[in-house]
């Protein structure tokens, strides 16, 4: 049965994933978010820029106060005049920025200290350091304390001498809140211009990348459901220009060798079509001549066995009539044709049961092959016990649709074969094995005697071979069973073959195709869904006659 046919446009869909999202959708994505890095970037070191220069005008703010005061109190604190100094710090308290100001002895005592009321501020540690040291210190996050000391000039030696030091404290809360607003402004800025860019980037990328690639996706598709005309046509001086070109040149590439190939095919049609005819002559040719051997041997059958039947009954009335007359030495040689004559008689019978195997099929049924040794097993009991040989059938064993005359003449040859040839052990031993493997049944018969030697095992199976070795010579034999063994085999698409080593006793082979052994509806579904791979068994292994 042939392959369901295939739905182009199933495989087309198939080859969509199922959650798209287009390279015009990712190509705005990413100019947005390149966009958005670049604002953010901008934006940050903006931000950054305007902080450092805020702060260091607060700085600038504080050491301008603080100067002024020190110079301011310079004076008073020569002279510690604690009201001057009272209202200088008070005087400080005008300026908007200042939250507290302190005016300290040189000793670091406090002579005059006046600020605002800030709850915040009471939260935060003063810094304590000496009045000589000038100094700029965040006090939290929304106040900066600044010092400065207070030095005048003597008259007698000209040398600054430190009288004290100033405490400013100032709000940096304005600053704050213009950096706040600024953050807020770039934070605007990014998104709006992100969002401006967005629709701008999609629409450049369609116009740049998504045209073309549209025109290349329909012209793909067009070429997948068998369509050779599809071109792109895209005349770029870009990547994707030369993409399309590319595709455009191997369409028509297609199209030639979509030609080529049609060419072929009706060439190769027309020489099929010759060679089936040959081969159709070929075949009749060959039932012709199988047809005319099968006449040949039928002829040669009765025609030998006619005058050897007269040789034989010519030579019993011979010996019956004038047995008291002849010597012993002519009756021995009379007894002695009669039993040559037995042997070719049944010789010329073998052979044409040989050439019926497959010219003349036998009607098949279900054989149960453990029934069928274990019954192979009692015909041949008188000989297993003259030669004391063990002779066992392993479970289980299949049933299978065959010819049951062949499959008992196929394993009646083996087992003959092994009793034959085991010689005189004492412990003769032969074992009837079964698997299946590979979509074939396979039969072991396995036995302890001489072996078969290597240069024998690629000839035995063929007619009128047989074992070269010592232990062969000494048995009769005519070199026809095994390849009546091979020839059942080969009827069931298998093969039989030999594994052995000189001492070491055979074990012979026989492959039965699974196909071949089942009935015909078991067969034909199992053709059709299961098609197991068919195993060639080479020909290592043939007859020891």
């Amino acid at each position: 049965m042939g392959s369901a046919r295939k739905n182009p446009d199933r495989e087309q869909r198939n080859l969509r994933p199922k959650h798209r999202i287009g390279i015009q959708l990712k190509a705005a994505l990413v100019v947005a978010v390149m966009v958005l890095a670049a604002t953010a970037s901008g934006g940050w070191l903006y931000y950054a820029a305007t902080q450092q220069v805020l702060r260091h005008k607060d700085y600038q703010q504080a050491d301008r106060l603080a100067s002024g005061l020190a110079l301011a109190a310079s004076e008073a604190l020569a002279q510690r005049n604690l009201g001057a100094l009272k209202k200088l710090t008070n005087a400080m308290l005008r300026h908007p920025s200042v939250h507290s100001a302190t005016i300290l002895s040189r000793e670091g005592k406090v002579l005059a200290k006046t600020s605002r009321l800030a709850t915040e501020f009471h939260r935060v540690q003063p810094i304590i350091q000496p009045p000589s040291l000038s100094y700029e210190m965040q006090l939290g996050r929304n106040f900066l304390e600044v010092g400065r000391p207070v030095v005048i000039s003597t008259t007698r030696s000209g040398d600054d001498v430190l009288v004290g030091g100033v405490r400013l404290v100032l709000d940096t809360r304005p600053t704050a809140e213009a950096l706040a607003g600024l953050r807020r402004q770039v934070a605007v800025v990014a998104l709006s211009i992100v969002l401006l860019a967005i629709p701008i980037g999609q629409l450049l990328v369609w116009r740049v990348l998504g045209v073309p690639i549209r025109k290349l996706v329909r012209a793909t598709r067009q070429l997948a459901e068998g369509d050779f005309s599809a071109r792109v046509d895209a005349r770029r001086n870009d990547e994707l220009g030369e993409l399309a070109a590319s595709f455009d040149v191997m369409v028509e590439r297609l199209c030639a060798f979509q030609q080529q190939l049609r060419q072929a095919n009706e060439s190769l049609e027309h020489k099929v079509a010759a060679r089936t005819a040959e081969l159709e002559r070929a075949n009749r040719r060959l039932r012709e001549e199988m047809a005319e051997k099968e006449d040949f041997l039928r002829a040669v059958s009765h025609d030998l066995n006619a005058p050897l039947r007269n040789i034989a009954g010519m030579a019993t009335m011979i010996v019956i009539k004038y047995r008291d007359q002849l010597p012993e030495e002519i009756i021995a040689r009379l007894q002695r044709i009669q039993a040559n004559v037995e042997a070719g008689t049944e010789l010329l019978g073998e052979l044409l049961e040989l050439s019926r195997i497959k010219t003349r099929p036998q009607k098949r049924q279900m054989v149960d092959f453990q029934e069928l040794l274990e019954d192979l097993k009692g015909a041949f009991e008188y000989e297993l016990k003259q030669k004391n040989i063990t002779l066992t059938v392993h479970s289980p064993m299949p049933r299978l649709y065959v010819e049951h005359s062949r499959m008992r003449q196929l394993f009646q040859n083996l087992i003959d074969n092994a009793i034959k040839y085991m010689g005189d052990r004492e412990d003769g031993r032969i074992d009837i094995g079964y698997h299946r493997t590979d979509g074939m049944h396979s039969f072991s018969v396995a036995d302890n005697g001489p072996g078969v030697a290597p240069e024998d095992q690629q000839r035995i199976f063929h007619v009128f071979r047989r074992g070269t070795g010592e232990a062969h010579g000494q048995v009769q034999g005519k070199g026809v069973g095994l390849a009546l063994v091979r020839t059942i085999a080969q009827n069931y698409d298998g093969w039989a073959w030999v594994e052995s080593k000189p001492g070491e006793g055979a074990t012979f082979f026989v492959a039965l195709a699974v196909e071949k052994t089942q009935p015909p509806q078991e067969s034909a579904h199992h053709a059709e869904h299961h098609r197991p791979k068919r195993t060639v068994v080479t020909e290592s292994a043939i007859d020891r006659g």
